[in-house]
């Protein structure tokens, strides 16, 4: 009985059941029983559930573990297939959060309400079939039946274009939070590096001997302070030197490579040095 064969057929001897093992020659997959793996333990790409039904893993973490995706898909036509994507509350619940978002932006909403009922209908399948009526407990699917019962009122679109508001508004809050605290811990040398929002800021190193960014790059002061004299004499930046780095535009923001830094933050280092 063979027990070392190419992904192809590796995955359809799985499928068909007749042995207990096998493998690919360099282990890309393997099964053993009703668990079939891709690279390893780590990643259960499917498991039988019973002779006539499967559970596929399609949550996929790189191209190659998506073609063996494909594979198992393709060589299980005859039975009963459910998916990870579609039986996994969290990711039924964090999927259908996503397509809330999307929805109470639409032009078109009728799309994402769709996809909604879709996946809602695949995990209530999925919970009915395999008497999996635990999963009804929890908090996320408590929440996702309130939603979707939602959408069949009149105001339900408006309803989510206002929640979007107010979730765009504290997001706005959390993030302005977030930054006061990550610039002051910048500027205090307890921080090197932080991203938060589409702009960079500025320090003058411990030593004065630098010009450091938030995504922490450093500028000799020398070579600063000559890039600095040519934004102020209102020289055309494009194209413009400084470091290893190219300055791209100055309009709102001066944007050098992937930086972006406000007017302000240039003032508040040219008085620096």
């Amino acid at each position: 009985m063979r027990k070392v064969f190419n992904n192809t057929d590796c995955v359809h001897t799985f499928a068909q059941r007749t042995q207990d093992n096998g493998r690919t020659s360099n282990n890309n997959i393997f099964f053993e029983g009703d668990k079939i793996y891709s690279y390893g333990y780590h990643y259960e790409l499917g498991r039988f559930l019973d002779d006539k039904t499967i559970l596929i893993n399609d949550k996929g973490y790189s191209p190659t573990t998506g073609k063996h995706i494909g594979l198992l898909i393709g060589a299980t036509r005859q039975y009963k297939r459910y998916y990870t994507t579609e039986t996994d509350i969290h990711l039924v619940h964090n999927k259908i959060m996503y397509l809330k978002g999307k929805l109470a932006r639409a032009r078109k909403p009728q799309i994402y309400i769709s996809q909604i009922y879709s996946l809602w209908n695949s995990f209530n399948e999925y919970i009915n079939e395999r008497k999996r009526n635990e999963l009804r407990k929890y908090k996320e699917y408590k929440e996702l039946l309130l939603f979707v019962d939602s959408l069949q009122e009149e105001t339900s679109i408006e309803d989510l274009r206002n929640w979007a508001k107010e979730e765009e508004k504290k997001k706005r809050e959390k993030q302005k939070k977030q930054l006061t605290k990550s610039l002051a811990k910048f500027r205090e040398y307890k921080k090197d590096y932080f991203r938060i929002g589409g702009k960079d800021y500025l320090r003058l190193s411990k030593c004065a001997q630098f010009v450091e960014t938030s995504q922490g790059v450093k500028i000799d002061i020398e070579e600063a302070k000559r890039y600095l004299k040519l934004l102020k004499s209102g020289a055309i930046m494009r194209g413009a030197k400084i470091g290893n780095y190219t300055t791209i535009s100055f309009d709102k923001l001066l944007r050098i490579g992937c930086h972006n830094i406000s007017k302000e933050e240039i003032n508040y280092i040219n008085q620096l040095i």
